[in-house]
């Protein structure tokens, strides 16, 4: 940590309906490996894992572990261009991963079926996309 950095003390966080969330059964680092082991189980991508502990540290601030995991696949893009182009500013789908001050890890994502029920003709998309996305909180939500 830099001599500079300033701790950000957290907020009692909200539960917006468009959000779900599960607290682990894993500490963060095995949380963050069974979530991409999921990914990849579901025939997914990792697209992008973003640090925000670190970008936050070159900004000034220390904050406690997170992480942010991008995932899609192409054929789902493929599907989502046949069905609805405007759809594509919902994706890549995403985890935020964060280890809280009572050290409970807790993981994040948008509603997918929010996301998308929006658009005409991609509700069984959105299911599809929903189940993974539940199956990969599942993953997490007990401890082994």
């Amino acid at each position: 940590m830099n001599a500079a950095s300033t701790a950000v003390t957290y907020a009692a966080a909200s539960h917006p309906s468009h959000q779900k969330v599960v607290t682990s059964g894993w500490d963060f680092e095995a949380t963050l490996e069974r979530l991409r082991q999921g990914v990849a189980e579901k025939d997914m991508w990792v697209i992008q894992e973003i640090n925000p502990q670190m970008l936050l540290e070159r900004g000034g601030y220390s904050i406690l572990p997170a992480r942010q995991l991008l995932f899609f696949h192409p054929r789902y893009v493929a599907r989502l261009l046949a069905t609805d182009p405007s759809a594509v500013a919902e994706i890549p789908l995403k985890l935020v991963v964060m280890q809280m001050p009572d050290d409970s890890v807790t993981v994040r994502h948008n509603d997918v079926e929010s996301l998308f029920g929006r658009y005409p003709g991609l509700a069984a998309l959105a299911s599809e996309l929903s189940e993974i996305s539940q199956d990969l909180m599942k993953t997490v939500a007990q401890a082994g």
